[in-house]
């Protein structure tokens, strides 16, 4: 496990730096006010991601870590669930068909918009779910950034005006593409998956399986990934221009986060089922390391969260300095609830508390967002998913105090 977190840490620590490499570079050329649409027309096609994903990144994890030696099941919740994100990924090209003319609010993000989509076919057909049950998420790593790789030199030489925000959501959807074939390559190298029909009971309990996390997904998305969603009907695409800027460099730091959740999801999932005792004090050393090392980025980021804006973005962006300190403190509380929310809860079974814990949290910043948009701008945005954020971490803290009483 070691090995493979070590692994995980450099290379998906390189994937989170290559788009700083670009992100400089589009800030400027773009303008705010482009980015802005950049930044609100990916989010918006986070909705469809998260239809496309349903559960099944941790539902079908849970399950291939358990049976990852049994290639005959493997394969059946491998095809059942392609076969469920195909059907997902046509409903959502049917409704983005019927939403788009309805709503006169994106006339504006249109052409953004429809090419942001391949990232929601990319993400789709990516089985990190299958590597990641599999204990070989260093593959799933490797084909990620080997793809983004090779998306960077076509943003640089293509990329030229702010009359090139679409193609830059079209090269960033074709990386995830690539990644996703690179995926299928290896698990055809490594003879992992056999044609091997679903049956209508097992596609049905995948779904059932999926259903809580689903909706937790969607709770989540509502006071996280939507920001830039609700500032784009609230404000004008500069505002919501520098807080994705912003943002942005909390979610590299966050995503440094992630291979520790990655590599150790599957080994938990696997201990629960068969020494208890031990899988709860592998989640108690996890809490206590990741959220030291939380705790040492937000001060970072805080303390130098205006020099980090000058230097990667320039003075135009100085506004994007508030909102950075404002959202520097997300990364210990979603580190906190995802470690006890996902780590804790979700195996334990405890997936219908845990919904309700995230659309609490939904609820919360839905009524006081807008408010605090209509008073601060983008910080005020901030400052409704930090609340937001905190409130859900001491929720998810208070629900699984028995992680620390059964040691």
């Amino acid at each position: 496990m070691l090995k493979n977190l070590l692994s995980l840490f450099m290379i998906q620590g390189a994937g989170y730096v290559l788009p700083l490499i670009t992100l400089p570079y589009l800030v400027r050329v773009l303008g705010p006010g482009e980015y802005g649409v950049l930044g609100f027309s990916l989010a918006f096609t986070q909705y469809f991601t998260l239809l496309v994903q349903y559960g099944f990144d941790l539902s079908a994890t849970n399950k291939i870590a358990i049976h990852k030696e049994d290639k005959t099941l493997v394969s059946q919740m491998f095809w059942g669930v392609m076969l469920c994100k195909t059907v997902l990924v046509f409903l959502g090209i049917l409704l983005m068909a019927v939403i788009l003319p309805l709503t006169p609010k994106l006339t504006g993000y249109y052409t953004a918009i429809i090419a942001s989509y391949t990232s929601v076919i990319g993400t789709a057909y990516t089985p990190s779910w299958l590597f990641q049950g599999k204990e070989k998420m260093g593959w799933m790593a490797i084909a990620n950034l080997s793809a983004k790789i090779v998306v960077i030199p076509f943003i640089f030489i293509f990329v030229t005006s702010s009359a090139d925000t679409w193609l830059v959501a079209l090269l960033t959807g074709c990386g995830f593409i690539l990644g996703a074939l690179l995926s299928f390559h290896r698990i055809r190298q490594e003879g992992w998956i056999e044609w091997s029909l679903p049956s209508r009971a097992q596609i049905k309990e995948l779904i059932h399986d999926g259903r809580y996390i689903f909706i937790s997904n969607i709770a989540g998305n509502l006071y996280v990934n939507s920001i830039p969603v609700f500032l784009g009907f609230a404000t004008e695409p500069a505002i919501v221009g520098f807080y994705v800027a912003a943002d942005r460099i909390r979610q590299a730091v966050q995503g440094l986060m992630g291979p520790v959740t990655t590599v150790f999801y599957p080994r938990i999932s696997s201990l629960m089922s068969t020494d208890e005792k031990k899988g709860l004090r592998m989640i108690r050393r996890l809490l206590l390391g990741q959220s030291a090392a939380a705790l040492l980025a937000v001060l970072s980021l805080m303390i130098l969260s205006h020099e980090i804006i000058n230097l990667l973005y320039g003075e135009r962006y100085r506004q994007s300095a508030l909102i950075l300190t404002l959202l520097a403190p997300l990364i210990l509380f979603i580190s906190t609830s995802t470690v006890l929310g996902v780590q804790g809860m979700l195996i334990i079974g405890m997936r219908k508390h845990f919904s309700l814990i995230l659309w609490s949290g939904a609820i919360f910043n839905t009524a006081i967002i807008f408010p605090l948009i209509r008073l601060a701008g983008g910080a005020g945005a901030a400052v409704s998913v930090l609340l937001t954020e905190a409130l859900v971490a001491c929720l998810i803290a208070s629900r699984t105090q028995f992680i620390w009483r059964r040691f």
